[in-house]
């Protein structure tokens, strides 16, 4: 395992603050109705067995925003890369996940402490991963960051893992559970979808193909929105 931390310019949500300690607490809470932390193994093993039937293999995985590793760990038990990368804005949870067993006693981790629309690692714009993932994470991004973050994201995989949260999203949570983020931006399913169809294609749920992926594993013209 390899490990790098950025002491200069930390990541900030829309409200100005670190996601620190406070941050975990009060948004993410224990994870319990959290997607993607409850239901990690539910979504890794969706995602192998489509790309089983697609016939595309995944040598090595990227997660950019891993968070408490829950959704990390599960893909790296279903998958078996060989190599990860793995960044978070969070000095703590990047400090946390340095602690887990499965990282630490392995070599295949390079892990990085940095805000995300700073992050650059050009070999793998060089050398693709063939999976990345980006769940829940660029709704703390202003609209200033996301072209150039999104046009890197397709540059360094060749599928993407993705969620966000839209500002319709946010009202059923608020309704539903009463729960605000202050640290998100809110913006419309239309909004989201125009930026990523520069750089990405829809090919099923929560999967994006890249527009820069030469041989593309989805080809049917349907399912590629």
């Amino acid at each position: 395992m390899k490990s790098f931390l950025n002491r200069t310019k930390p990541g900030l949500g829309k409200n100005g603050k670190a996601f620190d300690g406070t941050y975990w607490s009060e948004i993410y809470g224990n994870g319990l109705d959290v997607d993607g932390s409850y239901n990690a193994k539910q979504h890794a093993q969706y995602l192998h067995t489509l790309f089983q039937l697609m016939e595309i293999p995944v040598y090595k995985i990227a997660d950019f925003g891993f968070g408490k590793g829950i959704l990390l760990r599960e893909f790296v038990r279903s998958f078996a890369p060989v190599k990860v990368f793995a960044v978070d804005a969070s000095e703590d949870a990047y400090h946390d996940l340095l602690k887990k067993d499965w990282v630490k006693k392995s070599d295949k981790f390079q892990v990085y402490h940095s805000a995300l629309e700073s992050f650059s690692l050009p070999k793998l714009e060089r050398e693709p991963v063939e999976l990345g993932i980006c769940n829940s994470v660029i709704q703390y991004l202003p609209d200033s960051e996301l072209p150039g973050l999104l046009e890197r994201l397709a540059k360094y995989c060749n599928y993407l893992y993705f969620t966000v949260p839209t500002k319709e999203d946010y009202a059923v949570m608020k309704k539903e559970m009463d729960f605000l983020d202050p640290y998100a931006y809110q913006r419309s399913a239309k909004q989201y979808r125009k930026l990523l169809s520069r750089d990405f294609e829809i090919v099923g749920y929560n999967i994006l193909q890249s527009k820069w992926l030469g041989e593309k594993g989805f080809k049917e013209e349907l399912f590629r929105i």
